[in-house]
């Protein structure tokens, strides 16, 4: 028989001095406790009929759970919709219980002080709120006193908010210090940049960054993987990046960088990037790959990879990393490219990759067009996608000497 289906019949004598749902007033919510999570603080007496109490589900459809409590408000228990038309509904189930006091059929269901931290209380309970159905728990106040109810709804809707509010937090902090497109221009170079992340949080970063002394600092990563730990990585390269004091070298500063993540990543986490010094006065690079690979130089028209005879390991990895460093002659003209390989791995709905050889062959057109690359590219990725979403952040850095 169906909740709907039931019968509830009317008593000779039901005069009460108070209604049969009572609703507490509930104490303020501090900090994260788990009142923050409680959906419901209606109560009956466990003196109340069963047949008075399944007329108020009848009648309040939004109500699922009720606390039962004694007279002075301690919580006894609970008394939920479902459990209750599922012993209504069976064989003389109206008969054998309308007439009794709902405490005879109370649920007992773990309890916890309204203002216990409901991020501890989520981990005791990570078992339940696994699963598909619905549970319900107690809260209390001091002397065991009926504070509410919550349902592993309740807190996974609550968790997921708030960590989708990280998320989004996170990412506009990421934005702030890795900006999605970016321009540094001198009377000798102009340095841009772009990046694109798959989703919320992503694990690429750049930073362009002129040296007091007249230098210019660039550098391009990918940080393995993505999400909430790779966008902490992204902050603390930047700070690292933001603050070094430059005159110490590239290769302390690598160093530097490489410690610190293995500090806080336990080798867990790795990056792959490339790190350079252009000294425009003295028409030289230093430069440091330390396993990207992704870089390019564009000279007389024609593009080159730029190869170096040891490939470094990435950061992260070694805690005695000693970085090689290479250095090559540049000169008026001369177009610098950088890039991380989700640029080249984005795919059209055919599964086929965009690829370095299109990329080149793009950049070459744009540059004999003498239009800006970075709008271009982005562009043309977005149009060999054709709708696919992308599959990994994308990141471009270039630097074109005048």
């Amino acid at each position: 028989m169906e909740s709907s289906d039931l019968e509830i019949t009317e008593s000779a004598a039901t005069f009460t001095t108070a209604p049969v749902v009572q609703t507490i007033v509930s104490d303020k919510a501090y900090g994260a406790s788990l009142l923050r999570v409680a959906s419901s603080f209606r109560f009956v007496l466990d003196d109340t009929r069963v047949e008075e109490v399944a007329r108020e589900f009848q009648q309040a459809t939004e109500l699922w759970a009720l606390g039962v409590c004694a007279v002075d408000g301690q919580a006894l228990g609970i008394i939920t919709r479902q459990a209750l038309f599922a012993q209504l509904g069976k064989p003389f189930g109206q008969e054998i219980l309308n007439k009794k006091a709902i405490g005879s059929i109370v649920e007992i269901v773990p309890t916890f002080d309204q203002h216990a931290n409901l991020f501890h209380v989520a981990e005791q309970i990570h078992s339940q709120i696994d699963r598909s159905a619905i549970f319900y728990f107690l809260l209390t106040a001091s002397g065991g006193k009926f504070a509410g109810i919550f349902s592993s709804k309740d807190i996974l809707s609550y968790l997921s908010r708030i960590t989708q509010e990280d998320i989004t937090l996170a990412g506009q902090l990421q934005e702030r210090l890795v900006p999605r497109q970016a321009r540094l221009e001198h009377s000798k170079w102009v340095a841009e940049a772009f990046s694109q992340s798959a989703k919320g949080l992503g694990g690429d970063f750049y930073h362009i960054h002129e040296l007091p002394d007249g230098r210019l600092f660039l550098a391009l990563g990918d940080v393995s993987g993505k999400g909430a730990a790779a966008s902490i990585l992204t902050s603390l390269l930047w700070g690292v990046l933001e603050f070094y004091d430059y005159r110490k070298g590239l290769k302390t500063l690598i160093q530097q960088l490489n410690e610190a993540l293995i500090r806080t990543f336990h080798l867990e986490k790795y990056l792959t990037a490339v790190f350079l010094i252009v000294d425009w006065r003295r028409h030289e690079v230093v430069i440091a790959d330390m396993g990207h690979g992704h870089n390019w130089i564009v000279r007389g028209g024609r593009a080159r990879p730029l190869r170096f005879p040891c490939m470094n390991l990435p950061l992260g990895i070694d805690q005695a990393l000693s970085p090689q460093l290479y250095r090559f002659p540049i000169r008026p003209g001369d177009f610098l490219v950088f890039y991380t390989d989700g640029l080249t791995e984005q795919v059209n709905p055919a599964g086929e990759e965009w690829g370095e050889e299109r990329l080149l062959s793009h950049l070459l057109e744009v540059l004999r067009q003498k239009a800006d690359v970075a709008p271009h590219l982005i562009g043309a990725v977005e149009t060999f996608q054709a709708g696919v979403p992308r599959l990994d952040d994308m990141t471009w850095l270039q630097l074109s000497m005048k």
